[in-house]
């Protein structure tokens, strides 16, 4: 970072502008460009970065007024403290028209030397604050990441090892289960070779051969559930490839990929999504997003009920005339049983489940909000009223920023 105080001296006279080099000279870290007109000092605007400008009012062609309201027009220039300096325009009315065009101060000549350095000297000390606010900024922005990668370590391996413990149930039941029935099978087997065999014991092996197997097939299912949800955390990187796509066709299609888990459950599935809502985002994820809101609503809001019913819907909210800056609104309801309001805040902490031992890992809104939050740059908010239903709004970009930031 440069930490020159840079200033710009614009005056016709060049006397005047040796003066204020030589008073200037006197102060660390200072260095004085000079300019002999408006237009001269328009041009090296472009060419440094000014920390300040010492314009002088009265100069053939483009007087200082002018200047400034050119230096006005521009992002990169319009935040410049301009100091004016004059000996001839002192009334009231031309200093209101100085501060009306954006000078910061307005002096008369001849200058009281004190002044004018105490005035250079403040706004040098608000250019060395802003340069170690800027420093402690970008160290804090280190900090924040350097942060988020130990937290997402830390998060990946108890998302592994929560995992890893909830795998350990459905397997050892599925290895239990099959090491039964293999002891079975060889009991029956003895009995058939020695001629012993008698049709209770077959039908007895039968009804024992159904609970295992049924046993062994529901801790399968569990392990295969758990491992799908782990795979959502580690999202493959092919499915966060940024693309174009119509929203209402990638989320009809999500829920018809899901209707054969669920073809033999009395659950329903309502998309009011117009078609024509045009995103530029990552469709991988989203999708996720989806999935987990749908098993989210089966698994706990109706739980242990006979009838359920899911409603998707989107909007477009249109921010000004970019298209690039509308976000798609998708709201997820269900008429389930609702969430405590003394859980609300805490469901998308990782580990928090209602389930625990029943089939909750705990991971899956906790993967939602990282998502959303992250890869798909927006928000994501809950409501819920027990006895009603939950309902989840996703707040997202149609347009993400690109990773070359062209986007």
């Amino acid at each position: 970072m440069d930490e020159r105080f840079l200033i710009l001296a614009v005056d016709d006279n060049e006397g005047n502008r040796f003066l204020l080099k030589e008073l200037l000279s006197r102060m660390p870290e200072v260095q004085v460009i000079e300019a002999t007109s408006g237009s001269e000092a328009l041009q090296l605007t472009v060419d440094y970065n000014f920390n300040l400008i010492l314009l002088d009012v009265q100069m053939p062609g483009m007087d200082g007024y002018e200047t400034a309201q050119h230096l006005q027009m521009t992002s990169r220039t319009r935040d410049i403290p301009i100091i004016f300096l004059t000996a001839v325009f002192k009334s009231e009315e031309f200093i209101k028209r100085g501060y009306a065009v954006g000078a910061v101060d307005y002096l008369t000549k001849p200058l009281d030397d004190n002044i004018l350095l105490n005035r250079i000297r403040h706004y040098q000390h608000l250019k060395e604050r802003e340069n170690r606010l800027l420093t402690a900024m970008t160290q804090m922005r280190s900090m924040q990441d350097n942060l988020l990668q130990s937290e997402k370590l830390s998060a990946l391996g108890a998302m592994v090892a929560g995992v890893s413990h909830e795998l350990n149930t459905p397997l050892g039941n599925t290895k239990l289960a099959l090491s039964t029935l293999l002891d079975r099978i060889n009991d029956v087997n003895k009995l058939y070779l020695s001629g012993s065999l008698k049709r209770s014991n077959i039908e007895e092996f039968i009804k024992e051969s159904q609970d295992i197997a049924t046993l062994a097939s529901r801790s399968v299912e569990r392990a295969l559930n758990l491992v799908v949800t782990f795979k959502q955390v580690a999202i493959d990187q092919t499915s966060e490839r940024q693309r174009l796509f119509d929203l209402a066709t990638i989320i009809r299609e999500t829920i018809t990929s899901l209707s054969p888990s669920y073809k033999h459950d009395p659950w329903q599935f309502v998309i009011d999504i117009p078609d024509g809502i045009q995103m530029d985002s990552f469709p991988g994820p989203l999708e996720q997003i989806i999935i987990n809101m749908v098993q989210n609503s089966i698994r706990h809001g109706f739980d242990g009920r006979d009838h359920g019913c899911i409603t998707i819907r989107a909007s477009v909210e249109e921010s000004g005339t970019d298209y690039r800056a509308n976000s798609a609104i998708i709201t997820f309801s269900d008429d389930g049983a609702g969430i405590a309001p003394g859980n609300l805040e805490k469901i998308f902490e990782p580990f928090f489940t209602t389930r625990l031992g029943r089939g909750g890992s705990g991971i899956g809104l906790n993967i939602t909000r990282r998502i959303a939050t992250t890869i798909l740059g927006g928000t994501i908010d809950v409501q819920s009223e027990l006895g009603v239903g939950t309902s989840f709004t996703l707040k997202i970009p149609c347009k993400m920023k690109s990773a070359n930031g062209l986007g």
